[in-house]
């Protein structure tokens, strides 16, 4: 937008086009979030509907589509174009999961605008830059950069908590008990899991290292790892040695290996219909985190439910 004598120039072609590619950006992270059924063509087809209201706004500013309730429908017609049609309930999911990706990107930008005090302006629920030519290099930058790396950050974040939540849903308080010792920790259950003793036919539980340390020292620890247990295996504390297995096992995309378990003398999981209790099953040792955020510290064998209080 540009003043000249008091007048207003406004170059509609660009910010069109920038509207369009924000708005189509907005229904593809709109449809990743709620996995709604549609195509490449609808979407467009959507980007190119809700980036008509630039037009609307300019030449018609006075028209009922930029007040509230206009806004409104609008913005229904918009999900309307953009998703195939389930349920009313879906639908209104999918309206309301548009308009909170719109408001996260925005607030992100907005933020972003007043810390940096960039000459970028809200008119009318339109982003409009002021400068002469098409727009100050600063502010249009912001935009065309700012506005991208608000939705990657925006589609991380909403990736990170669903990731989070689905986590959530099969985490459990989980105490073991091994050589008159207990520890509590958080444990999560493994679908993909199924590793077993082949001659004792127990079940194979991981642990990292949050868990081992209430049984071992960092010095035992040390010692009991992969590559170097078979040589200093007669250094670990002799009390251990009845409860010490070696279990075989191959990793995707890696050659055979062998696994440091001790059988310990229960795992007790604390779900909301009771406890349940697997006795002397075999308790991996895990060097490295199984969670970079620490959100469990052992895996449960997803068998162990199956199998009944005791195993």
């Amino acid at each position: 937008m540009r003043r000249r004598g008091g007048g207003r120039r406004i170059y509609l072609d660009a910010v069109w086009l920038l509207n369009l590619l924000m708005d189509g950006m907005i229904l593809y992270l709109t449809q990743g979030l709620t996995r709604a059924k549609t195509t490449n063509l609808r979407i467009l087809a959507a980007a190119f509907v809700a980036s008509c209201i630039v037009p609307i706004s300019v030449l018609m500013p006075g028209t009922w589509l930029t007040t509230s309730l206009g806004k409104i429908a609008f913005s229904l017609l918009i999900v309307t174009v953009a998703f195939a049609y389930v349920s009313f309930r879906t639908a209104f999911i999918q309206w309301l999961t548009f308009y909170f990706v719109t408001f996260a990107i925005g607030g992100t930008m907005v933020g972003v605008h007043y810390f940096f005090n960039s000459q970028v302006m809200v008119q009318g629920g339109e982003w409009i830059t002021f400068s002469t030519g098409y727009g100050h290099p600063v502010s249009w930058l912001f935009v065309c950069i700012g506005f991208p790396v608000s939705w990657i950050f925006t589609k991380w974040r909403m990736e990170q908590i669903q990731a989070h939540r689905l986590k959530s849903e099969d985490l459990y308080q989980v105490r073991v008990n091994f050589m008159e010792r207990s520890a509590l920790c958080t444990g999560l259950v493994d679908s993909g899991n199924h590793l077993v003793d082949p001659i004792s036919k127990k079940m194979v539980f991981l642990a990292d290292l949050h868990v081992w340390k209430h049984f071992f020292s960092q010095e035992e620890l040390e010692k009991l790892q992969t590559d170097t247990v078979l040589d200093q295996i007669d250094e670990v504390t002799e009390k251990y040695h009845k409860s010490l297995h070696l279990i075989p096992y191959q990793g995707a995309g890696s050659s055979g290996n062998l696994m440091v378990t001790f059988m310990v003398d229960s795992i007790t999981v604390y779900t909301p219909e009771g406890k349940l209790t697997i006795d002397q099953p075999l308790l991996g040792i895990q060097h490295h985190d199984l969670a970079h955020d620490q959100m469990y510290q052992i895996i449960i064998h997803p068998h162990a439910a199956i199998k009944g209080i005791s195993a």
